[in-house]
């Protein structure tokens, strides 16, 4: 069992009275990644599935486009080794690097070709809101921390494929398209929900992995919704469920009717 979360003593102030408290906090590591000998970068990620994170980034990054690109992928004493067959940091001096919405660097290539998304899933509107109820359900390090986003992959039936905690929204996307890389799951009979912003790097990840339909609790961007009708994904946006609480500025919402916003592509959601 990775351990993903550590206690420490706090001070709680209530109005004017202040005592101490025992409280978890989400543990955050540097994980410096290496390919073909050359530092890449250094992410920051909660503990656990390592390799399903590398795998997803590389290929999110225009730098794999299968598992098969890899020579090999270890990881030890904290650090990623990567060997790929044909090395893309090459390329790197026509690469254009751009600050994403998550904060960080990242890299684009333009030989990095986004195919058109092919599937033939239609989903019932409940299987959205019963897979972004299960993602919630389980999400353990949401509920001690309240510092972790989460991302889940169901199939058909909305049931879990995987599911996935981090302290960044584009990490859970990443550890879970390089699970579906490793596992060499049908992604385009399988649908995701998150609880991070839509923004055009997420929407672009999404897409390279071929997934059809994405939902999240929260927004999307004009971007994001952009890159999602050129390259045929259903973007939703906003899933609340009935009893769904919703933190506000000042106090806490219960959600009394269910909804959602389909930005587009909403002939592979049934909403009858």
């Amino acid at each position: 069992m990775v351990n993903t979360s550590r206690k420490i003593t706090a001070a709680k102030l209530t109005g004017d009275k202040s005592s101490p408290i025992e409280t978890a906090v989400i543990i955050e590591k540097e994980f410096p990644v290496y390919v073909n000998g050359t530092r890449l970068a250094t992410a920051s990620l909660a503990p656990g599935m390592e390799k399903e994170f590398v795998t997803g980034y590389l290929f999110g990054q225009g730098f794999i486009e299968s598992a098969a690109d890899i020579a090999a992928l270890e990881i030890k004493d904290g650090t990623a080794q990567v060997t790929l067959k044909t090395n893309k940091l090459e390329s790197m001096t026509n690469t254009d690097y751009r600050i994403v919405s998550g904060g960080g660097r990242s890299a684009y290539f333009k030989e990095s070709v986004i195919k058109k998304i092919k599937s033939t899933l239609i989903i019932d509107k409940q299987d959205i809101f019963k897979a972004m109820n299960a993602l919630f359900k389980s999400a353990g390090l949401y509920g001690e921390t309240e510092g972790a986003h989460a991302a889940g992959l169901f199939n058909a039936a909305a049931e879990p494929i995987c599911t996935v905690e981090d302290i960044g929204r584009h990490n859970t996307l990443d550890k879970i398209i390089g699970y579906t890389i490793l596992s060499k799951t049908d992604t385009s009979q399988t649908f995701l929900v998150s609880t991070g912003r839509m923004a055009s790097e997420m929407v672009t990840k999404i897409c390279r992995a071929g997934i059809p339909i994405a939902a999240t609790k929260t927004a999307v961007t004009d971007k994001g919704l952009e890159i999602a009708k050129k390259n045929g994904l259903t973007l939703v946006g906003f899933v609340r469920d009935t009893g769904n609480k919703i933190n506000t500025d000042m106090d806490v919402r219960i959600i009394k009717e269910a909804g959602m916003k389909i930005y587009c592509g909403d002939s592979r959601v049934r909403c009858q």
